[in-house]
């Protein structure tokens, strides 16, 4: 295969990267575990953490900025936390709070979003299938 310079391409074995082939086995997982449910398939690949140990802020704080930059009309932050939040009740299995973030970051983003809006109206699966994806590592 040619570049962009006409240079013959070299490919890395999946040996030499090991981050490149780690992605594939996750979706391929998330893909068993959603079981043929494309729309939670998508709306989960996009919003779950997948390192939810290396967010260091807590559910308060972000539920916290979240509501501070809503009040103050920053719309675009207030829908970043409002996702942080829904992510992070998404791993502690909190459904209500599944639902509650979910809803306001969709209440915001409208119909950029529809992960959003998938995950807050079937918060009870999203926290069911979170949950298997998470006990798998």
């Amino acid at each position: 295969m040619l570049s962009l310079f006409g240079k013959k391409k070299t490919h890395a074995s999946p040996a030499e990267n090991p981050t490149e082939n780690q992605e594939p086995m996750v979706l391929s997982k998330l893909q068993e575990i959603t079981a043929g449910d494309d729309e939670m398939y998508r709306s989960l690949s996009r919003l779950l953490f997948l390192d939810p140990k290396k967010i260091l802020t807590s559910l308060e704080d972000a539920v916290s900025q979240a509501t501070a930059f809503d009040s103050t009309g920053n719309r675009t932050r207030a829908e970043v936390w409002y996702r942080i939040a829904g992510g992070i009740a998404l791993y502690r299995g909190d459904q209500d709070g599944v639902r509650k973030f979910f809803e306001k970051a969709s209440s915001i983003a409208g119909d950029r979003r529809p992960e959003y809006k998938t995950i807050a109206s079937r918060s009870q699966d999203a926290v069911n299938l979170a949950r298997k994806f998470y006990e798998s590592f």
